[in-house]
């Protein structure tokens, strides 16, 4: 874990068990025909389920039917922002800004605590890459006998019996190539076995470093993959001239001592805090991910998931975290293993630290540095606001203010729907502006979208022959959000 690291963890940088007045006070104010509110506006089943039969194509399912609802929550909040200032400067950005001020003074810190010798002679230069391999290819041959997932014992023994034979044989003197040919079992069996010259990082590792150990001429023993048994034969090794990679090795030697630097710095730190992950960490993680738009309170807000000497990281703490990162990052942290989960939890606590020890030492980053990145921002959110009209919308006649927003923002989400428009993703701008304005969307609303969906759509639509197209995502993936909103 480096400093740089930690930093970038910053930047990219709710319990679906939430406190049953949660619970309580959702089915209270939540109406079965609605599935979300935003600033005074409602999205009733009725709307939603029109919005999304405007595509026949997209599928009838929660997920998405919440991808939309989530829009027009964004998308009726900005407009509103919008039509209160049109300069966006109403809108409060100190939780966006957060990640980017967090990640500049782990930045001074790294450069405050840390002395680094990075000159280094030609002499050390050339024994260094000599030592790391670096560009070193090497061509071999192999033979591959495949262990089927199913395979029982039994099987699995008689594959490593007949692989050790050939082996046995190829080392005896027996052509190679031939051996290949008659018991290889991938694609390579027709040339012999040939894999021509690969490097480093090039094939799975318990491959590679078994090639890379040997010899010209050495067989290897039997080495085990996800793919089977390979036995594998060096023919050439290619020794690379230091010259032609004098500059981008000692660009690689700097930065290698750069990083080895950072985690010693790290772990100095870090370690005599005795980092423990609390009981049931990663479970509560798992729903957090799973519901990050669910507002946290009491009791569940602060439940311990990492302790250390001084301090802890809460479940408030991680529903930051997940708030200033990609939707697309946040569905891969349920899946992951408890391993996983804890280093994630581990190198955020990290991060915690860091900034609490940048602040300790008087660190801080400038008000006018702040200032300028909000400006970037408010100019960026105003750019958005215009391409997608939300600038300066009209009431048509007989129509209020708030109904000419949700008429137009009605209107951007059905061309997105059908592909003729590209929304832009608010990111971490969304919580900011539910947070400010008012906005959530009502969960137990979706299936009823979902089943008035498949109610007005053929019943024999997207089966294979019946002449229908199958469903496709919904099209116009939209581009990234504003540079500095942290996501």
């Amino acid at each position: 874990m480096t400093l740089k690291t930690v930093a970038l963890v910053a930047l990219v940088g709710s319990l679906a068990a939430t406190t049953a007045c949660d619970s309580l006070g959702q089915a209270m104010t939540a109406h079965t025909d609605v599935v979300a509110r935003a600033g005074g506006h409602e999205l009733s089943v009725e709307r939603a389920a029109s919005l999304l039969a405007a595509n026949p194509q997209i599928p009838a399912q929660p997920d998405v039917v919440n991808a939309v609802a989530n829009l027009w929550v964004d998308y009726i909040l900005l407009a509103t922002a919008a039509a209160q200032d049109s300069t966006m400067r109403n809108i409060k950005l100190d939780a966006v800004i957060e990640p980017v001020a967090e990640q500049e003074v782990v930045f001074k810190l790294r450069e405050k605590v840390l002395q680094i010798d990075t000159v280094l002679t030609d002499d050390e230069l050339r024994q260094m890459f000599e030592q790391s391999g670096t560009g070193l290819q090497v061509r071999a041959r192999h033979i591959l006998l495949r262990v089927p997932s199913d395979a029982t014992p039994q099987q699995r023994d008689s594959v490593i019996a007949l692989a050790q034979q050939i082996r046995q044989r190829a080392s005896a003197g027996e052509d190679f190539a031939k051996l290949a040919g008659e018991y290889g079992q991938d694609g390579t069996r027709e040339t012999g076995g040939d894999l021509g010259f690969f490097g480093r990082n090039q094939m799975v590792k318990p491959f590679e470093d078994a090639a890379f150990a040997l010899q010209p001429g050495q067989i290897s023993d039997l080495v085990e993959t996800p793919f089977g048994l390979h036995i594998i034969k060096l023919e050439e090794r290619r020794t690379p001239k230091f010259e032609d990679f004098r500059d981008s090795f000692l660009a690689e030697a700097k930065q290698q001592r750069i990083a080895e630097a950072e985690e010693a710095y790290v772990k100095g730190l870090t370690d005599p805090m005795n980092i423990q992950v609390e009981a049931g960490a990663y479970e509560i993680m798992r729903d957090m991910a799973n519901n990050a738009e669910k507002p946290l309170r009491g009791r569940a807000a602060n439940r311990v998931l990492v302790k250390y000497k001084g301090g802890d990281f809460n479940a408030s703490d991680f529903q930051k975290f997940l708030r200033r990162i990609p939707a697309q990052t946040r569905v891969q942290i349920p899946p992951r293993s408890d391993d996983e989960l804890k280093q994630l939890l581990e190198n955020l606590t990290r991060n915690e630290i860091l900034i609490a020890e940048a602040s300790r030492q008087g660190l801080d980053v400038p008000q006018t540095r702040i200032d300028s990145v909000k400006t970037d921002l408010y100019e960026q959110l105003s750019l958005i606001v215009q391409q997608v009209g939300l600038n300066n919308v009209q009431p048509q006649q007989g129509e209020t203010k708030e109904q000419a927003i949700e008429r137009r923002v009605v209107a951007l989400i059905e061309a997105t729907v059908k592909g003729e428009q590209e929304m832009i993703p608010l990111g971490s701008l969304s919580y900011q502006l539910r947070d400010q304005f008012g906005g959530e969307i009502f969960e137990r609303s979706i299936p009823a979208v979902v089943a008035k969906l498949e109610a007005g759509r053929p019943t024999q639509q997207g089966l294979p022959g019946s002449g229908q197209p199958m469903p496709q995502p919904m099209p116009g993936t939209p581009p990234a959000p504003p540079a500095g909103s942290g996501q």
